[in-house]
C-alpha cells in the first residue's frame, strides 16, 4: 500500500532511511558522514519542518502494516520543476516493485501540479539504483556534487517525462 506520510510515520521514516543509506552509501560513504548528514537533515525536527513545507510531499510504501519504503518529492513553482528528493526501499523489500509504486504515486502528485515531468539525482557510485532508472527510462543530463559530511560524490541529475496515465490523458 502507499499513503502519505505523517507526523506519526517520521521515525520509520528514519528507519528505512538509515537502513538503505547504509546499504547503497556504506560502501563509498564513510559511516561517520552518513550519521552527521542524517543528524543534521533527517533529525526529527526537520523532517516535521520538511512535512510541513508547501510544495514538498510524502509517501510510504507498506508491506503487511509495516514502513518499508519511502519518498519524498519537491515541487519548485517557479521553475514548474518536480523532483523525486528521496526514494528509497528497504534491502529486504527491494524487487518486490515497490520503488516503482512510490515512483508512479509520486508522478500523479507531479500531474497535480501540472509539471511534465519527474527529476531526481542518483549518486553515480550507487550502480544499482542508477542502472533501475535508466531501466525505468530515466534520462542523466548533469552531473553535480553531492557533500555527505566531507565526502563529495558525483550526483547524476535525470529525468522522465510523465507517462501518460499519470497526466490523465491515456492513449
Amino acid at each position: 500500500m502507499i499513503r502519505p506520510w505523517t507526523k506519526n510515520d517520521l521515525e520509520a521514516v528514519q528507519h528505512v532511511l538509515w537502513e538503505t543509506w547504509l546499504d547503497a552509501y556504506g560502501s563509498f560513504i564513510p559511516r561517520s558522514d552518513l550519521e552527521t548528514y542524517f543528524e543534521n537533515h533527517y533529525n526529527l525536527d526537520a523532517l516535521t519542518t520538511l512535512m510541513a513545507t508547501e510544495g514538498i510531499d510524502g509517501l510510504l510504501a507498506e508491506v503487511n502494516g509495516e514502513v518499508v519504503g519511502f519518498a519524498r518529492t519537491t515541487y519548485d513553482k517557479a521553475e514548474n520543476r518536480f523532483t523525486v528528493t528521496s526514494l528509497y526501499v528497504l534491502p529486504q523489500h527491494q524487487g518486490e516493485g515497490l520503488g516503482q509504486k512510490l515512483l508512479e504515486s509520486a508522478e500523479k502528485i507531479a500531474a497535480r501540479y501540472g509539471a511534465d515531468s519527474v527529476w531526481l539525482g542518483v549518486m553515480e557510485q550507487n550502480t544499482r539504483a542508477l542502472e533501475w532508472y535508466q531501466r525505468i527510462g530515466f534520462t542523466f543530463v548533469e552531473v553535480a556534487p553531492f557533500v555527505m559530511g566531507s565526502t563529495t560524490v558525483p550526483h547524476l541529475i535525470g529525468y522522465r517525462p510523465l507517462k501518460a496515465e499519470a497526466r490523465g490523458t491515456a492513449p
